[in-house]
C-alpha cells in the first residue's frame, strides 16, 4: 500500500527532521539519528513507518485527502508528514521509558523538546490563533496524555477499559486528520474519520496484545489479552500453555470479529485505499494465524508426550 510520491515525502521528511536537529543540536543529532535507525533495524529509519505491519499513520493523512482531491497537496502533506514524524518519536520516546522497554531513550529524553516544538510548529502555517483547529489540537493533544497515564496505572484490563483507554494510544493521530479537514474547510469528516481512528487504533493494539504477550509477560505490561488469560486458564494452567490450548484462537477470533467492525466503519469514508488495506491486514492475519497455529500445534502434541 505504499504510494511512491508519499514514500518521498516521508524520505524528504526524515532528511528534514536531521537536519534541523544537527544545526540546532548536534550532540543530540548523532544519538537521535542512531536511536531512529534503531527502532527501525535499518540504516534508513523511513522503514520503521513503511513497514506491513506498522500503524498507517501517514498514509490515513493521505488517503484522507485523496477522498477530497483527485491529487493531494504536496507541500501540505509535506509539512503533515513532517509534523506526524516529530509527533511520533516525541511520543515513542516517552512510552518507552513508560512501558520497561527503554534502552537508551532516558538520556534522549531532552530530545523531546525537539520533536515536540516541530510537532507544533508545523501547523502555524495554515491556522492562525483561534482558528477551531488549535482548540481540537489542545482537547486531543491533553487526551493522549490522559490515556497514557491512565492506562499505564490500570491493574486489569477488560473490554471496556480496553476500548476506553488502552485502544485510544493512536489518538494523537486525530490531530494531523483533523488538519487535513480544516484545511479542506470539510470538518464534517473529523467526526467519522476520528471515530474510524478509534476503532483501527484499538484492532491494531490487540494485534500487538496477541502476537507480543510473550514479551509482554517478561516486562509485566498489563493487556486486555493477559487479563483475559489469567481468567481463562485453569487455575493450575499457566498462561504459556493457555496460549497453546485456546488463548491464540481466542485472540485471534476477537481481531476477526474487529475486523469486519472496521469494514463496515470504513465503506462511508469513500476510500478506496483505506478498504483495500483492510483487506491485506485481513489476509495477512490469516497468514499469521496458520504460521502461528502449525507451531502452537506442534507444542500441544509436545506437551501431551511429556505429560
Amino acid at each position: 500500500m505504499n504510494d511512491p510520491q508519499l514514500d518521498d515525502l516521508l524520505t524528504r521528511a526524515i532528511v528534514r527532521l536531521h537536519s534541523e536537529m544537527r544545526q540546532a543540536a548536534p550532540v543530540m543529532a548523532e544519538s537521535v539519528w542512531h536511536w531512529m535507525q534503531q527502532l527501525a533495524a535499518s540504516d534508513r529509519p523511513e522503514d520503521y513507518f513503511q513497514k506491513p505491519i506498522a500503524f498507517p499513520l501517514l498514509q490515513l493523512l493521505w488517503w484522507l485527502e485523496k477522498t477530497l482531491h483527485p491529487n493531494p497537496t504536496f507541500a501540505f502533506q509535506a509539512d503533515l508528514v513532517y509534523s506526524t514524524v516529530n509527533g511520533y518519536y516525541y511520543i515513542r520516546l516517552l512510552d518507552n521509558l513508560m512501558d520497561g522497554h527503554a534502552t537508551v531513550e532516558l538520556k534522549l529524553l531532552p530530545a523531546a523538546g525537539f520533536f515536540h516544538t516541530q510537532f507544533q510548529m508545523a501547523y502555524q502555517r495554515y491556522f492562525e490563533h483561534g482558528h477551531p483547529f488549535w482548540d481540537f489540537f489542545a482537547r486531543t493533544w491533553f487526551y493522549s496524555a490522559e490515556a497514557t497515564l491512565h492506562d499505564a496505572q490500570l491493574e486489569r484490563v477488560d473490554e471496556a477499559q480496553f476500548r476506553k483507554v488502552a485502544s485510544q494510544k493512536v489518538c494523537a493521530a486525530k490531530i494531523p486528520l483533523a488538519a487535513v479537514c480544516y484545511h479542506s474547510e470539510r470538518e464534517d469528516l473529523i467526526e467519522p474519520w476520528s471515530s474510524f481512528l478509534d476503532a483501527l487504533g484499538g484492532w491494531h493494539q490487540m494485534w500487538n496484545d496477541v502476537f507480543d504477550w510473550n514479551k509482554d509477560l517478561k516486562y509485566h505490561t498489563r493487556t486486555y489479552f493477559l487479563t483475559e488469560a489469567e481468567q481463562r486458564k485453569r487455575p493450575e494452567e499457566g498462561v504459556a500453555a493457555w496460549v497453546v490450548r485456546e488463548g491464540f484462537e481466542w485472540g485471534v477470533s476477537v481481531l476477526q470479529t474487529w475486523m469486519e467492525e472496521l469494514k463496515a466503519r470504513a465503506k462511508p469514508l469513500n476510500s478506496p485505499d483505506l478498504l483495500v488495506y483492510l483487506d491485506q491486514r485481513e489476509a495477512m492475519l490469516a497468514r499469521q494465524r496458520e504460521e502461528v497455529a502449525v507451531g502452537l500445534r506442534h507444542l500441544s502434541k509436545l506437551a501431551e508426550v511429556m505429560a
